[in-house]
């Protein structure tokens, strides 16, 4: 090989290893940093003790997907009832709540997460959700009923059931799609039930382009109660149909929750006459009536100046059904008291609450009111009546540290004469304290 070749030769074994070289180098740096964005919902997996058993530990451990960031979890967390001395430990994905105060005995316990709450990259819980534990025994009372959508295109979006207190304390908040809702199991105890379809799903109601369902719900085991999920200030209320309970007593149901109504009136058509009411109960879209004996006659019922509490006066809304020749053969029966027996009262003259399975006439209600050491009679006014529900207050200031004995006697009966099965003993203590 001539000099000529060999320096071609060099300076192409040159070039291929100064090539190889940069190529292995530009491999060699690192890759870019950085990744898949966390955007996934928060969402949470288990609780200690699992749902709808004793809280005997005085603590319940959540366990999220997540880390939760600890600021949004006080903002979007609510206890009832509430547990004012609760001690909040945070771990890794782990909240422990710690109750540092006796709970109430025999009371559920519900803890709501909203979707305040969110991790530490923002991302809010999936759904507003409510986990039940009970102290004691667990209380059952249920409220459930049907779903349905003045506008029918809303079928299937989201419906926010926000349940409250009476005194409007947030008690459970679900979110519901489809027919139909549930809530249970729950203490017994009167609510406010609040519920919207969740269009734009932040957990707010837009009075301007979301329907809205409102009602106040009695003290009772079982409330069926149907969500009308109706825009603001456009559906008037009318009778939706009347159910027949017995050949005396039916129930008026409205097609949406109502505040008042000027009159109610039942006409039997072939007789052409009016009958008899005797007692009346209203409660939400429900109006119950007990009437004169009915056969299978026509009968019409009447409302006028409805009033739904939005604004709307319904002048008159009225149907015609054909009557019942059922006999009234169910005895009447106590549901819940307030107080509970053997409770105490922070009152000297406090309201007393008996809740009856149906209308009591005042004439019919049988009860007394003695002061358990001294035997000595009680005088008590009843200030609601003609209802299913009856409020009774002593006259006068009771002895404080003094047990009472209010007794709803076994003659107390319905309009048709049935008696309860046994007579019925709320014991109270009233107690006020210098």
């Amino acid at each position: 090989m001539n000099t000529a070749s060999k320096y071609l030769a060099w300076a192409i074994s040159f070039l291929l290893i100064t090539g190889a070289i940069l190529t292995s180098g530009c491999g060699s740096k690192d890759s870019p940093t950085g990744g898949k964005q966390d955007t996934d919902k928060l969402k949470i997996l288990a609780s200690l003790p699992a749902e709808f058993t004793e809280i005997d530990e005085q603590k319940v451990e959540l366990t999220f997907a997540k880390t939760v960031d600890k600021a949004s979890f006080m903002q979007g967390f609510y206890i009832y009832p509430p547990v004012r001395n609760t001690k909040i430990e945070y771990g890794a994905n782990i909240i422990t709540l710690k109750f540092l105060q006796a709970l109430e005995q025999d009371t559920n316990y519900h803890l709501t997460l909203t979707t305040r709450i969110k991790d530490v990259r923002g991302n809010a819980l999936d759904s507003n959700q409510t986990l039940t534990f009970k102290h004691g025994k667990l209380q059952s009372n249920r409220i459930s009923g049907n779903i349905y959508y003045e506008n029918p295109t809303d079928s299937g979006l989201p419906v926010l059931v926000n349940l409250l207190s009476a005194d409007s304390l947030l008690v459970m908040s679900q979110n519901f799609t489809g027919e139909s809702y549930v809530l249970q199991p729950l203490n017994p105890q009167e609510y406010v039930l609040r519920a919207f379809v969740d269009k734009n799903l932040n957990g707010r109601y837009d009075s301007s382009m979301e329907p809205f369902s409102e009602t106040n719900i009695a003290n009772q085991p079982m409330v069926n109660y149907n969500l009308n999920m109706v825009y603001s200030d456009t559906v008037k209320a009318v009778i939706r149909n009347v159910n027949p309970v017995s050949n005396r007593e039916y129930q008026i149901i409205l097609n949406k929750v109502v505040k008042s109504f000027e009159k109610t009136s039942v006409e039997d058509t072939e007789k052409n006459e009016e009958l008899r009411i005797f007692a009346l109960n209203h409660n939400a879209d429900k109006i119950t009536v007990l009437i004169s004996e009915t056969d299978s006659t026509k009968l019409k019922f009447k409302l006028t100046n409805v009033n739904d509490g939005k604004g709307n006066i319904t002048e008159e809304s009225s149907i015609t059904v054909t009557g019942s020749n059922k006999p009234d053969v169910t005895a009447p029966a106590i549901i819940s008291t307030k107080p509970r027996n053997g409770a105490s009262v922070n009152n000297l003259q406090p309201v007393l609450e008996i809740v009856f399975s149906e209308i009591i006439p005042v004439n019919n209600f049988k009860a007394s009111l003695i002061e358990v050491e001294s035997k000595r009679e009680i005088p008590f006014r009843i200030i609601k009546s003609n209802s299913t529900i009856y409020h009774v207050q002593p006259e006068n200031e009771l002895e404080n540290y003094k047990s009472c004995l209010l007794t709803i006697e076994e003659e107390t009966s319905d309009l048709s004469g049935n008696r309860l099965a046994q007579e019925t003993r709320l014991v109270f203590l009233p107690i006020i304290r210098d």
